[in-house]
């Protein structure tokens, strides 16, 4: 195995544990966004692989990742509303076509560095490490007032049918008595399925209303 490749595997090593430690032991333990720790995680091996390209091929400029992003954020922008893990994976497809395009890389790194990007989202997007049957996220509108932090995590639970991670209050209306929630949780196995569209959950699309 060459030097270049051995370095190659320890920089991406190094990489995979803070990108891990930052996306589930910080983030995901927190604020409980199952398509954010996906998002982060693509996004950081996308430009780990730019940046290998760009170190192994002195021809190119850094002018080429800037491009990456400038389509991606036209992307984003002209396209639907689309979640962090739909962004993710429309990274990783781009940096994919970049990578096996460009006449610089030997096939070894091109291969090498295809089949990061391909594991990464693999793992990354499992419903092992995290269901998307399980964590969920959705917007409520409490027909009630309840201040008291653990009072309302305990209501919300038991409406949604299961346990609360993370609840942040978006607005109190004291003219309707209603209050509007952010609120991550993980469903128990006898709760209701979230709605899907277009085949597939998606996270951050699910409005409900529940009244006490």
């Amino acid at each position: 195995m060459s030097p270049e490749v051995l370095l190659l595997a320890r920089d991406l090593a190094l990489n995979v544990v803070a990108v891990s430690v930052l996306s589930f032991a910080l983030y995901f333990a927190r604020y409980h966004r199952r398509d954010y720790a996906v998002g982060f995680i693509a996004i950081n091996i996308s430009l780990f692989v730019v940046a290998s390209v760009l170190t192994v091929s002195p021809e190119l400029t850094i002018g080429v990742g800037f491009a990456l992003f400038a389509i991606l954020s036209i992307v984003r922008l002209r396209s639907d509303e689309a979640t962090w893990i739909e962004i993710g994976y429309t990274m990783v497809a781009l940096v994919l076509g970049l990578v096996n395009g460009l006449p610089g890389p030997s096939f070894e790194i091109k291969l090498i560095l295809s089949g990061v990007l391909l594991a990464a989202m693999f793992v990354a997007d499992h419903f092992m490490v995290l269901s998307p049957s399980r964590h969920r996220r959705c917007r409520v509108i409490l027909e009630t007032i309840v201040l008291d932090h653990r009072q309302l995590c305990a209501l919300v639970g038991r409406r949604l049918g299961g346990t609360v991670r993370h609840l942040s209050i978006i607005e109190v209306d004291h003219v309707t008595e209603t209050m509007r929630l952010d609120v991550r949780y993980i469903a128990t196995p006898s709760s209701p399925q979230t709605p899907e569209l277009d085949g597939a959950p998606r996270e951050g699309s699910e409005t409900r209303n529940v009244s006490t």
